[in-house]
């Protein structure tokens, strides 16, 4: 599969352009200008759109709504005691104008006063999420979305001992109720937009070639890909030809590429004591759904210690596999519970519920985990699972030993496991 790059700033929001405002007539842009009113607001509300600069209410207007000066000038005073009859029209003729200019003054504010009106509705319109979003109104939007790598960064850095110490002690790191469950709805949220690209047909089946793995010399090939689905999370150096596809993954799922761009790098950086050192910029990460009628994960490894290939050795540099699961009506009769083998305990294994906001880490070259069989008969009992790999930076930081993953398969139990794997020199 291909590296999932955290580095280009492509992976951001795609860009969008702001619908202007019904232009204001000159004089009252002017007349807001010299108030010292935001240039960038009075732009777009003038008709010129401003995309790459928010826009920014200015403190002495009310709501943006500006109104030209209509101060009257006073007339000279007339000396003569009777006009004159073509003085006598003339006044009459202006009479007539100043009553025109008053009665033109009065539509004009009526006019701008059902502006405002609807300005105000359209604003509440798109609080409620109608219409297209105003440039301002998409920086807060992203403000807030962005807050779930905030809350991941923080939520890493704060347990980074209990991590550590699970990790070292049993194997793998179990937490629970990672960002907060039901209290902000984070992944309620991130389990729709993955069920919206789901809807769009980006989750396909696994892939013959991805279904096969080998354990030291011996090839295993899993029967085990009905009714389970995945899709890749999308990215790839600017000028590759995916620009596209990433930035709609992003406009569905926002919440869960930002996610999974939050937690690899958070993740690196707290286990580095450990492992020597996890590279913060490439992993694999992909999300996957179990759709019940015993859709499973048999037995299988994420690390191979490498390939042979016409230009010589490949080193696999898999080290940490992170599950984050997303099921609130996940019960214990629907299966689909998360099997680790190879873990410190006194069996050796330990079964993992797949609850709703779970995350749970353990070593890609050290575990051989399943699923089993899911259960499910309605659509909000399908399993949603994000999964992820971290890279080692150095490939003789993985401790790969085929004996030990050779006890858990029953096919390799009575076969000689002799392997002479290639030394992989270290970087200088």
């Amino acid at each position: 599969s291909r590296p999932f790059l955290l580095e280009p700033a492509r992976l951001g929001a795609p860009r969008r352009t702001a619908r202007a405002g019904r232009p204001l007539p000159g004089p009252a842009v002017e007349q807001a200008v010299m108030a010292g009113a935001s240039s960038a607001f009075v732009a777009a509300r003038s008709g010129v759109p401003t995309p790459a600069t928010p826009l920014v209410r200015s403190t002495g207007a009310r709501a943006g709504v500006f109104r030209a000066s209509s101060s009257a000038t006073p007339s000279p005073a007339s000396s003569a005691s009777a006009p004159a009859p073509a003085a006598a029209a003339a006044l009459t003729a202006s009479v007539a104008l100043v009553g025109a200019a008053l009665v033109a003054r009065l539509a004009a504010r009526r006019r701008r006063s059902g502006l405002a009106s609807r300005g105000r509705a359209t604003t509440a319109r798109q609080a409620g999420g109608f219409g297209p979003q105003t440039v301002f109104n998409q920086k807060r939007s992203e403000e807030k979305q962005d807050e779930i790598s905030q809350r991941v960064s923080y939520l890493i850095g704060e347990n980074k001992n209990g991590i550590l110490q699970q990790l070292q002690q049993y194997g793998y790191c179990q937490i629970d109720g990672f960002l907060g469950g039901s209290i902000h709805g984070y992944p309620n949220k991130m389990r729709n937009q993955m069920n919206n690209l789901f809807n769009r047909g980006w989750f396909e089946q696994e892939s013959e070639a991805e279904a096969i793995f080998k354990i030291g010399p011996y090839q295993i090939e899993n029967q085990d890909r009905d009714h389970r689905f995945n899709s890749k999370m999308l990215g790839g150096a600017p000028g590759d030809g995916s620009e596209e596809r990433v930035e709609i993954q992003f406009e569905v799922a926002p919440m869960v590429v930002n996610f999974t761009r939050s937690l690899i790098p958070a993740l690196a950086k707290a286990v580095r004591k450990l492992t020597g050192g996890i590279s913060d910029t490439v992993a694999t990460a992909e999300m996957m759904v179990m759709c019940g009628n015993g859709a499973r994960v048999d037995r299988r490894v994420s690390n191979v210690f490498g390939w042979k290939t016409e230009r010589g050795f490949v080193p696999d540099p898999r080290k940490l596999v992170v599950m984050y699961f997303m099921n609130p009506n996940w019960s214990a009769g629907l299966g689909g519970h998360l099997q680790l083998e190879g873990v410190i305990t006194p069996t050796g294994q330990t079964s993992i519920e797949p609850l709703n906001d779970r995350l749970v880490c353990f070593w890609a070259d050290k575990t051989v985990w399943s699923m089993r069989p899911s259960q499910a008969s309605l659509i909000s009992e399908h399993q949603y699972t994000i999964f992820a790999t971290l890279m080692a930076e150095d490939h003789n930081d993985v401790e790969y030993d085929p004996k030990v993953f050779q006890r858990w398969f029953p096919e390799l139990r009575d076969q000689p496991m002799e392997w002479n794997y290639p030394k992989v020199e270290r970087p200088m």
